[in-house]
């Protein structure tokens, strides 16, 4: 799928991995061309995003059957009609793969999820919502904050009123168990008793032989009629928002076990075969 095909105002995933972790990030199309595409702003705190050198990035479009990814992404900063975007430049031409193909595998693991709600909301979220708070800052003569005083050369510092994003104190921090069913590069299918809604999220660890693996999930589907478990009244279809890039290597892992556990059986079924004919004769 070329880049220039794909609709204004039409939903992108990207993928970072960075230090270890994979996060999702999700915008708009502003502009699209034959190398680069625009999205909105990616805004956090009101501040944009800030992609880094390092980063890995891809760029993932969902249609209705397919799904299209652009790996090894370049990512900046600029300005469209005078608004923020964030733009993409692509290095590789976009590939195509059914969303079946995205291996999923069961592990049936109990876990403890958390999440931080406000009261008197139903949202909830993976981590603590932020809130804007007024603080005096120290600053020298070039309007650069500084951490005390002694910091400044120059001998000039003033005190200014800024603001700044710390973690709501009214936010409630709770952990409910539920059980992980299956698993994939992309998402998770959980069982809980705790009621939860569309884009709702929530962090948890995953059991691995690599230890626990941190998650931070966001409910894409609910369904209230759990099947295969009578313990938990709901199921939830979930999409990491943050996951622990070795998550990714105990899924191939499992894979791996699993297709030579096939391997295994269906050469055990072969002998069994050939031992019968040979008897038969």
């Amino acid at each position: 799928m070329l880049l220039e095909n794909i609709a204004l105002g039409k939903t992108m995933e990207i993928y970072v991995d960075r230090e270890g972790y994979r996060y999702r990030l999700v915008s708009k199309v502003e502009k699209t061309g034959v190398k680069k595409i625009c999205l909105t702003a990616i805004m956090a705190g009101g501040r944009a995003f800030k992609f880094r050198p390092e980063d890995k990035i891809r760029l993932v479009y969902r249609g209705e059957d397919q799904m299209w990814e652009w790996l090894n992404v370049k990512a900046g900063l600029g300005l469209l009609d005078d608004e923020p975007v964030h733009y993409f430049e692509i290095i590789n031409k976009g590939q195509s793969f059914n969303r079946r193909q995205a291996y999923r595998v069961n592990i049936d693991e109990e876990v403890q999820i958390g999440f931080y709600q406000v009261p008197g909301s139903r949202q909830r979220f993976s981590y603590a919502p932020l809130v804007k708070e007024e603080y005096e800052a120290i600053v020298d003569g070039n309007g650069v904050e500084l951490e005390k005083e002694e910091d400044d050369r120059s001998g000039k510092v003033f005190i200014e009123k800024r603001l700044r994003m710390v973690p709501m104190k009214e936010a409630v921090e709770k952990k409910v168990r539920g059980l992980v069913h299956d698993i994939s590069e992309s998402g998770m299918g959980f069982y809980s008793n705790e009621e939860l809604e569309i884009e709702n999220s929530f962090y948890c660890q995953i059991p691995s032989d690599y230890g626990p693996l941190l998650v931070r999930s966001s409910v894409v589907r609910v369904d209230d009629k759990a099947k295969g478990n009578r313990k938990y009244h709901f199921y939830y279809g979930c999409i990491y928002e943050e996951a622990d890039q070795k998550l990714i290597r105990y899924i191939y892992d499992i894979q791996r076990r699993q297709i030579q556990k096939q391997r295994e059986r269906k050469e055990f079924e072969a002998s069994v075969r050939d031992l019968r004919r040979e008897r038969s004769k």
